[in-house]
């Protein structure tokens, strides 16, 4: 991954934003899922990255991302991103 810092906006369902910043896209069982980091100082800034499923929209040039209620899935994408680089973060289990 490159030192270029990828940030995307969020809006949740009350209509709040957020902006959380890409750290990588891990591929698991078929899937394609993003880790996240949300911006520092914000109200979801806990030192913990969040997972979010990345579903492309075949009719458009952007993807949309998912929350996912799956633990297994949650924990699996997260081992495999510090696999690939825990020693390039500092973040709390």
């Amino acid at each position: 991954m490159d030192n270029e810092t990828s940030l995307m906006k969020f809006q949740d369902e009350d209509g709040n934003v957020y902006l959380f910043e890409l750290l990588d896209t891990v591929e698991f069982e078929g899937g394609e899922y993003a880790v996240m980091l949300p911006e520092e100082g914000s109200e979801l800034d806990n030192g913990m990255v969040h997972i979010f499923e990345v579903a492309e929209e075949l009719d458009s040039d952007t993807d949309t991302y998912l929350g996912i209620d799956d633990q297994r899935v949650i924990d699996e994408v997260y081992r495999l991103f510090l696999e690939a680089h825990g020693d390039e973060f500092n973040l709390t289990d």
